[in-house]
């Protein structure tokens, strides 16, 4: 190939190459999974909110910022998960999960009106 053609299919290769590529588009963060239906009576409460209504939990640990509360009954086993606000502060609770003692599911929401079932509706006279 003569010099000159050499030359102008170098330039013709490193201007290719020196084309920007696009940079990556980041994906829009996902939104936390909804809480299961029912537990509006715990959510957002703090341990000692959860504790007042349940009684006792029958086990209790933290891993990391996370707290678990697990509240073992004979209608079944309820798993409640607090986590410090984005702000800072004392773990709330921000979800839940239960099985029956058998290990079979169960709603978490179904779980707790077992667990604490709601005052009965004031029915004015």
């Amino acid at each position: 190939m003569p010099p000159a053609r050499s030359l102008c299919f170098a330039l013709l290769l490193a201007g290719c190459a020196a084309t920007p590529t696009p940079a990556p588009v980041a994906a829009p963060p996902h939104a936390p999974a909804p809480p299961p239906p029912g537990l509006s009576r715990i959510l957002g409460s703090g341990a000692a909110g959860v504790t007042a209504l349940l009684g006792p939990a029958s086990m209790e640990r933290s891993e990391g910022p996370a707290r678990q509360l697990q509240f073992i009954r004979p209608a079944c086993v309820l798993d409640v998960f607090l986590y410090p606000p984005a702000a800072g502060g004392a773990p709330v609770v921000r979800t839940a999960a239960a099985r029956r003692p058998d290990g079979s599911r169960i709603d978490a929401g179904a779980c707790l009106a077992l667990l604490a079932p709601a005052a009965p509706p004031i029915v004015p006279r």
